[in-house]
Formats: structure tokens, sequence, C-alpha cells
């Protein structure tokens, strides 16, 4: 999955299409949450906050009918598997949070090491152990003030930011081994070589043939 695909478009599936409409309901700010699990899959939220007008325009024609706009999250991300859609409403804040979870991961690598593209408008505030702060204006939306939070899986190593501020900035890093998985290496390698030398020995014997009789000859009469 590229991460950055949803930062771009995520304001597109939220509003109906045409000019007008679009120009109409944009959020007054986004908050936006990726993160990605050991295993892989990535958790993403995304909260927005609208001013008076453009709320009531968003909910009559998005926000009062979650079964359209899980149509359209599925609609403008059809070649990702999208799953758990959830979405709550506060009317008194004015603000809408949706989550969704996908199976497919950041890209890895031909280095083994995973990237997650960053929008070259997103400045980094700073991070802190696994979770990694963004900021900036959205020109995709009307230069709507966008926060970015990335949190790394556990078993991160060695993230750093790379190609800050231009169109290829990415967030990579690498994963280590979980312990009990290396020493289930280790000791499947013990045990193949143990099943390795009982094979060697038994097959030497076998090609020795069986050995010589010492019984005593029976006397001669």
């Amino acid at each position: 999955m590229k991460p950055r695909l949803f930062i771009l478009t995520i304001v597109l599936a939220l509003v109906p299409s045409g000019p007008t409409a679009r120009a109409q309901i944009p959020a007054k700010t986004a908050d936006i949450i990726q993160e990605v699990n050991p295993d892989g899959s990535v958790n993403l939220t995304f909260q927005f906050a609208f001013d008076a007008q453009p709320w009531g325009v968003w909910k009559s024609q998005v926000g009062e009918d979650p079964a359209r706009l899980r149509g359209m999250f599925r609609h403008q991300f059809a070649a990702y598997v999208i799953d758990d859609f959830k979405f709550e409403k506060d009317d008194l804040n004015r603000t809408a949070k949706m989550t969704i979870r996908s199976p497919a991961g950041p890209e890895l690598g031909k280095d083994q090491r995973f990237q997650i593209p960053v929008e070259a408008w997103c400045r980094l505030i700073n991070n802190t152990g696994r979770t990694w702060f963004f900021s900036g204006n959205n020109p995709f939306s009307g230069d709507q003030q966008t926060t970015v939070k990335i949190v790394v899986p556990a078993n991160t190593i060695d993230a750093s930011l790379v190609n800050a501020g231009t169109p290829d900035q990415a967030l990579v890093y690498a994963v280590s081994e979980p312990a009990g998985k290396s020493r289930l290496f280790v000791w499947s390698g013990v045990i193949v070589m143990l099943l390795g030398a009982v094979l060697l020995a038994a097959g030497r014997l076998s090609k020795k043939g069986p050995a010589p009789s010492t019984a005593a000859a029976p006397p001669t009469g």
C-alpha cells in the first residue's frame, strides 16, 4: 500500500463529486494517524473538523449516510483491501472520524527496508520512540491544516527520514526478527546437525558389512 495515496485522496473520498460541492465543504483541519502493526497490516484514522456552514453541507450530502461514505471509501481505494470501516461524528464539535484497516503494509525495498512515503508539504515536527509527527498545509484541499502521525512497528530498528522536503520524502525502517523466532532457528540447526551425524554414522556401518564369526570350529573325529 502507498500511504501517500491515502493522504492525498482521502478528502476527495469524503465529498460528493462536482466542483461546487467540493468548494463548499472543505474541512478546516485534518488529523491522520497511520499505525503499522508487526504483521504488516495498517490501521488508519482520519479526523476532520469543519466550520459551521461546511459542516451542515457535508452532513446533508455525506455525513448522514455512513453506508454511502463506506462505499465511497471502497470505490476510491478499490485497489486495496479495506476492513473494519468505522465512522463517528460529533455535532457539538463539528468533527467526523473514520477508521479503517488494510492488510497491505508499507512497501519493502530492495535493501530489505520498509518505506512509507510522506508528502513534501508535510514537515517533520518531532519523533518520540516509534511515533513520528508531521504537519503542513495540504495544497490538494485548499491549504487545509493537516497533521500526520505515523507509528512504526514495535520491532523497528534504524528508522529515519530520507529526502526531507522533497517529492521523494519517506520514512524508512528495518525490522528485527523476534527473539523466539531466532532461537527456533538455532535449535532447528542443532537438530539438523545431530540428525545428519546419526545418518552418516549409520551409513558407514552399513558399508562395512557383517562382522566375521568368532565361534570355534567343531572338532574332527
